[in-house]
């Protein structure tokens, strides 16, 4: 009897571990290896195995993802502070900033690294000896909301860092954007415009109220997603020297890195980037709203360190605003289901 409740409690860890890699290869790596039928399978047989045995349920078990209620989401005071950036709307002022950085730098070369703003909800999440322990919004940069909950049903995020090279962080605080892909953004406002509901304005709105909900079951239902950008904490582990090899290692530990960054050698291939992006900003699956130019050595950042408001080793390339001309040729009401009005124009073109 003692073997055969050894043997389910070992298939129940082998099931949880299957799952999270299947989690890992789909919405990390983008290759999945089985169908939703086959991924949905072993994610029941794992429910109903926990339900039977709810004692050898693992804490970090991927049935977290499918969502859970809570009452309120209290406030969180961010152990290291989440700054804002500072923003640039010209090629010129980029090279002013990169002007006041080889000051601060005293003429020293340094490289950079380029990364596409996504435009979503900013996100810390702390881990301790690579298990996720909490998950907050950005707040004002000192105070966000407890976003936990929320945060477990989004696939792309690891409830457990893998073990790459060495040992885990003893802590590590990672910081990146929640968002939605521009397919899921519509289906949700859809599915929100058949029900009577009011549509969000933008996958940004949509993403940030999402993670606030009390219901994680409709934040999982909404399909975010997640891509790490930095670090606010690193505590133990294998010490880095760069933000690129940061970005690396947070793929080793199965951490969502966008795939689109570049590590460049001189402020031209910067701005290069910057154009490149900006005109191939339609056909990316997600929203993005500019660059984001980062010097490349740790040490270099620290030595230029921060303003009260942002780091001045770090500055945002904004996209100029979409324009266009359009007539608006009626307005109608819509009546929702549940009787809510909603003004709809028509526009031409």
């Amino acid at each position: 009897m003692a073997e055969t409740k050894k043997n389910i409690q070992q298939t129940m860890e082998r099931l949880a571990r299957e799952i999270e890699e299947h989690n890992w290869l789909y919405y990390v790596t983008d290759q999945p290896v089985i169908s939703d039928k086959e991924y949905d399978e072993l994610l029941k047989r794992l429910i109903d195995l926990e339900a039977q045995y709810p004692e050898w349920r693992l804490p970090d078990s991927p049935t977290q993802r499918v969502g859970a209620k809570v009452q309120s989401v209290p406030s969180v005071r961010h152990k290291v502070r989440m700054y804002s950036l500072d923003n640039t709307y010209s090629l010129e002022e980029v090279r002013q900033w990169y002007q006041r950085v080889q000051k601060g730098l005293k003429g020293e070369s340094c490289k950079l690294t380029v990364e596409l703003k996504i435009d979503g909800a900013s996100v810390s999440l702390m881990y301790e000896n690579g298990i996720l322990k909490l998950a907050a919004t950005r707040g004002d940069g000192e105070t966000g909301e407890d976003v936990t909950h929320t945060i477990k049903t989004v696939r792309s995020v690891p409830l457990t860092l893998k073990k790459d090279e060495g040992p885990l962080p003893e802590v590590l605080e990672i910081r990146g954007e929640a968002f939605m892909l521009r397919k899921d953004f519509e289906k949700l406002n859809q599915d929100k415009e058949q029900a009577g509901e009011e549509l969000f304005a933008n996958p940004r709105n949509a993403a940030a109220g999402s993670l606030k909900l009390l219901d994680a079951k409709i934040s999982a239902r909404r399909r975010l997603s997640f891509r790490v950008h930095s670090f606010g904490i690193l505590e133990g582990g294998q010490s880095l020297e760069t933000q690129w090899d940061f970005l690396k290692q947070a793929k080793g530990w199965g951490l969502p890195v966008d795939e689109n960054s570049r590590l460049c050698r001189s402020l031209q291939e910067a701005l290069d980037y910057c154009m490149e992006y900006q005109g191939r900003r339609d056909g990316i699956s997600y929203e993005i709203d500019g660059v984001v130019i980062k010097v490349d050595s740790l040490s270099q950042q620290s030595r230029l360190g921060a303003t009260a408001k942002s780091p001045r080793w770090a500055v945002a390339y904004k996209f100029p605003a979409r324009q266009a001309t359009t007539t608006v040729k009626r307005i109608i009401v819509q009546v929702g289901r549940t009787g809510v009005l909603t003004p709809v124009a028509e526009l031409e073109p």
